[in-house]
């Protein structure tokens, strides 16, 4: 159409607009207040993934011009033997980022971006662990077979299968519940079957979300018991996958 024929079309639409925008940003801060979304960085900061706690620190400054600005340091706070599950609530590391005391001052439009891009770096090596592996467990699983996977940092879609089978996922699913992220996987690998949003593609998704939400509700994640509840409540004809697309909404993309 044209730009005349759109800005008539904008303006029958403008109340919805707005509200749709006003709404829009209501979530984006619900999602900062709940931890679902990551707010501006400084020291003190601390971002939660599926395995660690990464928490950022000024240090004083480096007395040597050569020495690297920014250090992360790994340590183990939490019991790995046995453990069956990951859960952000529960990390089992703690990943300090120490910035030197020459970085940007705090509260400065210049530190968040440089620290953020810390905070990428520090999730993509996680992502790099997990992601495949896990998607891997649910091709066997379930007798998917696709082609290259590749974990990217996406800002618009948390993952995405191609016509020839390849699979992105997103780094930033470290940071979601486990069953959140397992909904982004198996959705992807379902689309290896049926490329499209329809009935087989939505019932074949809810089978397997049920398979996985019932093998997680065996572990003593503290999410999935409020998860559980939430499918339980559910009125609709697909309650898994359904409340697991709704969950998903409520978090952000670390961009």
């Amino acid at each position: 159409m044209s730009y005349d024929e759109g800005l008539r079309f904008f303006m029958l639409k403008r109340d919805w607009v707005i509200a749709t925008v006003a709404r829009q940003k209501a979530k984006s801060e619900a999602a900062r207040l709940s931890g679902k979304a990551v707010d501006l960085l400084h020291d003190g900061s601390t971002v939660r993934t599926q395995t660690s706690e990464i928490v950022f620190r000024r240090g004083s400054r480096f007395p040597d011009a050569g020495k690297a600005e920014v250090t992360v340091a790994t340590e183990v706070i939490g019991d790995v033997k046995g453990r069956m599950y990951f859960s952000p609530e529960e990390p089992v590391f703690r990943k300090t980022v120490t910035y030197s005391g020459d970085i940007p001052e705090e509260g400065g439009k210049a530190l968040d971006p440089m620290l953020r891009k810390v905070l990428v770096e520090v999730m993509r090596a996680e992502a790099k662990l997990i992601l495949p592996k896990r998607l891997g467990f649910f091709a066997d699983r379930f007798g998917f077979r696709c082609g290259k996977v590749t974990v990217k940092h996406n800002s618009s879609n948390w993952g995405s299968c191609s016509v020839r089978g390849n699979i992105n996922l997103n780094l930033n699913l470290v940071r979601l519940p486990e069953a959140l992220c397992d909904y982004v996987i198996l959705h992807e690998l379902v689309h290896l079957r049926h490329p499209d949003h329809g009935p087989l593609f939505h019932s074949l998704l809810e089978k397997l979300c049920t398979d996985n939400v019932m093998r997680l509700s065996a572990f003593p994640d503290p999410y999935m018991k409020v998860l559980v509840g939430r499918i339980n409540a559910s009125r609709s004809s697909q309650p898994v996958h359904r409340t697991l697309e709704r969950e998903m909404k409520s978090y952000r993309i670390v961009r």
